[in-house]
């Protein structure tokens, strides 16, 4: 079974891959009275402008790596999946998932690099600038009036039906494999930002959490990579949508209903996934929530190169991290039993540029 690090070897084989950069916000640092920030742009990678590619195209990379596998007896290497010959396999698959905007887009472009088809559902929240920057890569969008959780329920039933692969990194995936390759693969993220800080180790992680997927590949990269000096993780969701909050305050797992209606929409889920949960029950050291006003703020804190450091165009869900290390250094009750203090390093992932330039000039100008 394939590793982080397997899953970050074969990545870095594709044309056009390069580190994303962790930008040091030491400005922001100093100004909230810890020894470092750090903030990975995840808004270059690729052309998808978000972290996705590493987990749901990587997913995707081996669901055609697994097909020709079975037809031929010879399991392609990453390169060869760009060839003809994988791509004659891949041209008889279609993959599928659900989307608040950025996984959709980051499977659509997968399967227009390895030569699939695509079928993309889309939630009741999603933007019409992001179904169009789906389609625009070759994709079908099928459009829902439901939530996120409702419409991941009704490509189950459809995909089922027509032999679709579901993508995914939780219980909806068609196979246990591709929720575990989804989930490695953004483990092979974080393996990149802690080749990039070297010997700087974070006390503190913040990451922000939808269903979980990305929340527990954090968790098995800090066990693995620093054992013995492991830093606090910390997941941020959206205030009406924290469903990892509240299973860990009871213990099982709970389901948030209603609309989930968030800016933040790559956070607008109910529902934690079974894999995730599985390693965030006890993987997590705290749970928060933040309310909208807390991202915006953010991005406009980024937009404006605050404190001397660097501008940084950055989406709504992509700020979360940041936004909830913000809300807890500004409050003395929180920064207590976090244990931050001046000589705490934070380690926050910017899990998307700008990929709806209409919402970002409206809440940033």
């Amino acid at each position: 079974m394939a590793s982080m690090e397997d899953a970050l070897r074969d990545i870095a084989a594709w044309p056009a891959y390069s580190p994303t950069p962790l930008i040091d916000l030491s400005g922001l640092a100093t100004q909230l009275g810890v020894s470092a920030i750090w903030y990975k742009n995840e808004g270059e990678r690729f052309d998808v402008r978000s972290f996705k590619p590493m987990g749901g195209a990587y997913a995707v990379s081996q669901v055609i790596a697994r097909a020709a596998a079975r037809e031929t007896g010879v399991t392609p290497s990453s390169r060869d999946l760009f060839g003809e010959a994988s791509r004659r396999i891949a041209a008889d698959i279609t993959v599928a998932c659900v989307t608040d905007g950025n996984h959709g887009r980051a499977v659509a472009w997968a399967a227009h690099q390895f030569g699939c088809k695509a079928v993309v559902f889309m939630a009741n929240n999603v933007t019409a600038e992001r179904e169009a920057a789906i389609e625009a890569l070759g994709a079908r969008v099928v459009r829902s009036d439901e939530n996120h959780d409702e419409t991941g329920r009704d490509l189950k039933r459809q995909a089922h039906a027509a032999g679709w692969a579901i993508i995914s990194e939780g219980a909806n995936a068609t196979e246990p494999q591709i929720a575990y390759d989804t989930i490695i693969g953004y483990g092979a993220l974080f393996l990149e930002a802690a080749s990039q800080l070297g010997r700087d180790i974070p006390t503190h992680v913040f990451v922000q959490t939808g269903v979980g997927g990305f929340a527990a590949a954090a968790a098995a990269m800090l066990r693995q990579k620093w054992p013995e000096d492991l830093p606090q993780l910390i997941t941020v969701e959206a205030d009406n949508a924290d469903c990892v909050l509240r299973s860990v305050e009871t213990g099982e797992r709970v389901s948030v209903l209603g609309s989930l209606d968030t800016i933040m929409a790559g956070l607008a889920a109910g529902e934690v996934s079974d894999h995730a949960w599985a390693v965030l029950k006890h993987g997590a050291n705290a749970c928060m929530a933040i309310p909208d006003d807390a991202a915006v703020s953010t991005m406009r804190l980024l937009a404006g190169g605050a404190y001397g450091d660097p501008p940084i165009s950055a989406g709504e869900s992509g700020v979360a991290g940041l936004a909830g290390a913000i809300v807890a250094l500004s409050d003395d009750g929180i920064r207590d039993q976090l244990g931050l203090d001046d000589q705490s390093r934070i380690l926050t992932i910017g899990t998307e540029g700008v990929t709806d330039a209409s919402i970002y000039r409206e809440l940033v100008g």
